[in-house]
């Protein structure tokens, strides 16, 4: 009996806390006023599982995870991004839930949650659905049975955008923002005559008045709000007074003139004009006739060569916008502005000309330097090296002509991450017709830096075949630094601090030394050879942050693909 209650004791101490998160989900609002509604009954069902299991150690954590009124097409819910987060933290070991189309249903974000989590050595149960994912046959049965439901989500969305399409044609209300002068009664808008004459009197105010903007401080003097718009959840929205935006939109609405409007398609809808022909045709003819001329036809299409695929250090989107001094247009890179709020950090801006030649050097260099092509992409048959390289050579010449740039930077080219110090190309395989099964290889080079203004002056350099007097300051200081590197070597018991109280110099100047001595040796032979940039100075040297990479030093120092 002693021996008994000893080994019951040592099993609670070894058996592991497997602590459980219960996540619930619903994709309508309908029915989570109710006092138990369907997250109940989810949440029930995992409870009562997780005592099931209670003998292996699972322990319920408390804490809510619930998403009502969400669909499982994406991962934008407060609820999973909470119980994510947790994951990341080692603060969730299962994640629970009543059937797996309650997790997601798209079959893209399950790879990526099964990927968190199995960063964090956790996993999840579906309740209902039983099948083990450590077999390959357990795996494969739950791609198929998340291919499904992804199925049924989608061609559900077809059916309902259907339906909507069908219904408008026959001039139903399908709902949305009631429009100001109805009210919604049982699927249907009736006129409410007191916020009908508000909108006639609006119309007519417009042709009285000489502008918009004169209108819009009218209705602001007279107390005329916008719609308040009821919500079954959460707070009313509207009542407040009216803006350029939804005064215009008040202007040409059909449904005044009992349109029922789908695709800018207006039908003959059901309910019943507040407006008359008259009114209506007469403010019609004033928005035309005040809409600012198009300077185009069309729309031109957007010569950014790298929209939409640029990140700042942060990993905001960065897209095209533009300056104007007088007569000219500056454009340039920049962080979108939605992002870059005041308490958030400096948005990122580049000149547009100047990032699109430096990347396109940077793949000019890439696609003519075949060793760095097979490093790479880790390529060891001979045959696909020679396609690849072939593939390249193309690419290279279309790159060339800067008019046709578009196409090969889109092959190539999946994006662009804007770090500190260098740029990160992430280079698509399929390009030079490789298999890009692994996803985009990284690329990484330096980072354009912003030139200062200098006086414009003429400068004669030597020919290429004739390099220069090598310079002194910098042979010297190469000599220096391998000094300083030997000296690290030899006593490698000793820190930087101890090396120089021993010699008696600077920790900060050695080292600043003991980084120069990693230079490549292609750049140390054309310091010798008197073949370094002409801006390559010993104190620039000296001060400079370089980086470990070769090929990014070369970048870094502005040595040119054939130094």
């Amino acid at each position: 009996m002693v021996w008994a209650t000893l080994l019951r004791a040592d099993w609670r101490v070894v058996m592991k806390t497997v602590r459980c998160a219960i996540y619930t989900r619903k994709s309508t609002e309908d029915g989570l006023e109710q006092e138990f509604n369907s997250l109940d009954a989810q949440r029930e069902a995992c409870e009562a599982f997780i005592c099931s299991q209670k003998h292996e150690g699972w322990e319920l954590i408390e804490r809510s995870y619930d998403d009502g009124g969400f669909s499982g097409g994406n991962m934008d819910r407060p609820g999973l991004k909470e119980l994510l987060a947790e994951v990341d933290a080692g603060q969730v070991d299962v994640i629970v839930v009543y059937k797996v189309d309650r997790l997601t249903r798209s079959l893209a974000d399950f790879a990526k949650i099964v990927e968190r989590l199995d960063a964090k050595e956790a996993s999840f149960v579906s309740v209902t659905q039983a099948f083990n994912t450590t077999t390959s046959m357990g795996r494969l049965t739950l791609n198929v049975l998340l291919s499904f439901a992804q199925f049924d989500r989608e061609v559900t969305s077809e059916r309902i955008r259907d339906k909507i399409a069908a219904s408008k044609k026959k001039g139903l209300w399908m709902g949305g923002p009631v429009p100001l002068g109805y009210q919604a009664i049982e699927r249907k808008l009736v006129p409410v005559e007191e916020e009908a004459q508000r909108v006639r009197h609006i119309m007519q105010r417009y042709l009285a008045l000489p502008s918009a903007p004169a209108l819009l401080d009218e209705l602001a003097a007279e107390g005329i709000v916008t719609k308040v718009q009821k919500r079954v959840s959460g707070p009313h929205r509207g009542g407040i007074p009216f803006q350029r935006g939804s005064l215009f939109h008040l202007l040409k609405n059909p449904v005044y003139r009992g349109k029922i409007v789908h695709k800018g398609k207006a039908y003959e809808g059901e309910h019943r004009a507040i407006v008359d022909e008259a009114l209506w045709d007469a403010v019609q003819a004033k928005l035309r006739a005040n809409a600012p001329p198009r300077r185009a036809g069309v729309n031109k299409q957007n010569d950014a060569l790298l929209v939409g695929r640029l990140t700042d250090p942060q990993g905001r989107p960065m897209v095209p916008t533009f300056a104007c001094k007088g007569t000219r247009r500056y454009r340039y890179y920049e962080t979108r502005r939605d992002l870059a709020a005041p308490d958030q950090p400096k948005a990122t801006r580049y000149p547009m000309r100047q990032l699109d030649r430096h990347v396109v050097d940077a793949l000019k260099t890439l696609l003519s330097d075949e060793h760095a092509i097979r490093r790479l992409f880790r390529i060891d048959d001979a045959a696909t090296l020679e396609r690849a390289l072939k593939d390249a050579g193309a690419l290279a010449n279309n790159l060339q002509n800067e008019a046709v740039w578009r196409e090969p930077i889109g092959k190539i080219l999946a994006s662009i991450q804007v770090e500190e110090r260098r740029l990160v190309l992430s280079i698509r395989p399929e390009g030079l017709g490789l298999d890009g099964a692994g996803g985009a290889t990284e690329y990484a080079v330096a980072r354009l830096r912003k030139k200062p203004f200098r006086e414009p002056k003429l400068r004669l350099d030597a020919p290429a075949d004739h390099p220069g007097k090598p310079d002194a300051s910098l042979v010297k200081l190469l000599r220096q630094a391998r000094d300083v590197q030997s000296l690290v070597l030899g006593q490698p018991d000793k820190s930087l601090l101890q090396l120089a109280q021993q010699e008696g110099r600077c920790r900060k100047q050695l080292t600043k030394l003991l980084r120069i001595s990693w230079l490549s040796p292609e750049i140390v032979e054309a310091i010798c050879d008197g073949r370094q940039p002409k801006r390559l100075t010993r104190n620039r040297l000296m001060n400079a942050d370089l980086p470990l990479d070769w090929q990014e030093q070369a970048f870094f120092l502005g040595f040119s693909a054939s130094s």
